[in-house]
């Protein structure tokens, strides 16, 4: 506890005893030093918390491993490595994978994409794609593709859709388009679909699986697919948009898709009559506003997945 109190009020003078207390006998006294060290950050606990990594306790290990991520040292990428590709606790492999990302250690994007294709633990799987994605390299491009299509976890899939968009791979909007339209998972479904907004499409193409997801039988997907279009802006897309808006009940993802309409270019009269005589005042005040060029006033959507995770 008194541990714990340290770390909570981060106090740099108490840095000697936490050192001392990752030599006592008790496992938790060991995991909660090295928790409150990662706390305060400080360098003089680096070689100590390092020497906790061939700990007997899967707990004080993965406290220690936490602990380091916290530190902008590279020095611990090697140690981090080793312990994603050979501990035997999966907590352990998820926390280095997420030190890993944390430390933007580009050089072990290759591991981190081997632990994402091959690790048995699907929160090891998963976190490892949020480190790919963290360092915002084209690395690991090649497996979070193939964990997007393959994995049998919905969170793997979704945070591989989450990593190739922060990726910046346009190469890869037409295999998210395909986990947009088509998904088991609706929150894969709706990541996808930002993601190729995020990408905004592939030349100004919206691929067919994102137009899909303008039909989704989840409100929150077809919000992202209808922003996502409007990201787009391809006029290829007008008539889904429309064929959408004219069944759509949610009040958000109708000024979506209004905004959506218009940045695709469908300013026909016959389209403006039937937005601006809308019997729903939010669609006629996004149409006045996406018409006067105003696409950044609040009722847009700004679609974000959810909190990527952490240990």
């Amino acid at each position: 506890v008194a541990a714990l109190g340290l770390g909570s009020v981060r106090a740099t003078s108490a840095v000697e005893p936490l050192v001392r207390a990752l030599r006592d006998a008790d496992a938790s006294v060991r995991a909660n030093a090295a928790w409150a060290l990662g706390r305060i950050g400080s360098g003089r606990a680096l070689s100590s918390l390092l020497s906790l990594y061939r700990d007997a306790s899967p707990v004080v290990r993965e406290a220690a491993v936490i602990a380091t991520g916290h530190m902008d040292s590279s020095s611990t990428v090697a140690a981090l490595t080793r312990a994603l590709q050979s501990d035997d606790a999966p907590g352990v492999r998820r926390a280095a994978a997420w030190a890993l990302g944390q430390l933007d250690a580009r050089g072990s994007a290759d591991p981190l994409a081997a632990a994402l294709a091959r690790d048995a633990d699907a929160r090891v799987r998963e976190m490892s794609a949020w480190a790919l994605g963290n360092m915002d390299s084209r690395a690991g491009v090649g497996a979070l593709r193939a964990a997007l299509t393959g994995d049998a976890d919905d969170p793997v899939r979704e945070t591989s859709a989450w990593a190739l968009a922060q990726a910046g791979d346009r190469s890869s909007v037409d295999v998210l388009g395909t986990a947009a339209g088509g998904d088991r998972s609706s929150r894969v479904r709706g990541t996808a679909s930002w993601a190729i907004g995020q990408l905004r499409g592939d030349a100004g193409r919206a691929p067919a699986g994102l137009l899909r997801a303008l039909r989704d039988e989840s409100d929150d997907a077809r919000l992202k697919a209808a922003w996502a279009v409007g990201q787009i802006g391809d006029a290829a897309a007008v008539t889904a948009v429309r064929d959408a808006l004219k069944s759509e009940q949610s009040g958000s993802v109708r000024r979506a898709l209004v905004r959506a309409l218009i940045t695709s270019g469908g300013r026909s009269e016959e389209t403006l009559t039937e937005l601006l005589t809308s019997g729903d005042a939010q669609t006629r005040e996004a149409a006045v506003r996406a018409l006067a060029g105003n696409n950044a006033f609040s009722p847009w959507p700004w679609p974000w997945p959810r909190p990527r995770p952490f240990p």
